[in-house]
């Protein structure tokens, strides 16, 4: 199991009290307001393992780098890595992104989120389920495209895998 494992749930809660920096004229708040609009029908596409429903809230050019320096997933890298997680759970108990930050400047948002995933997994015998949560801290890239934000890089900044309660190592 890799801190692959939670890279690509692009899911987003708002919290009151998240930093927020508006760097131009632009409302702050409705880019969150829209950037969780998308994240949450992202988040209900994971909890309903529906990739064609997933996929439509993928940008076509896409990228996502991992904690490896210059190793990047393609889109159609993404749907495969997707499905192949998405076939050892069982189901999803809890997911969710909390933003820290943005940062808006006209039509582009950096935003800072952590992530904490929970889920029952099953082991190589495809039968014995473990209690997976994940936590990870990201680095997304937004931009307003056509009236709409998308997500369009997401780099994985850190986090820490627990299985059963109990601290995973890579």
């Amino acid at each position: 199991m890799t801190a692959l494992t939670c890279v690509f749930c692009l899911v987003l809660l708002t919290i009151p009290g998240s930093s927020q920096r508006d760097s131009g004229n632009v409302d702050v708040r409705s880019a969150m307001t829209e950037i969780q609009k998308e994240l949450d029908e992202s988040a209900e596409a994971t909890r309903a393992k529906d990739i064609d429903r997933y996929m439509q809230q993928i940008p076509s050019d896409v990228t996502v780098q991992g904690t490896e320096p210059g190793k990047t997933t393609s889109r159609a890298q993404l749907r495969q890595e997707v499905l192949r997680q998405w076939s050892i759970i069982k189901d999803t108990v809890l997911i969710f992104n909390r933003i820290d930050r943005i940062d808006v400047q006209g039509d582009t948002a950096t935003v800072w989120t952590a992530q904490r995933w929970e889920r029952n997994m099953y082991e190589r015998d495809g039968k014995t389920l473990d209690y997976v949560v994940t936590t990870q801290k990201h680095r997304e890239a937004w931009r307003k495209v056509d009236g709409s934000w998308k997500g369009y890089a997401i780099q994985e900044l850190g986090g820490e895998i627990f299985i059963n309660g109990k601290p995973y190592h890579e």
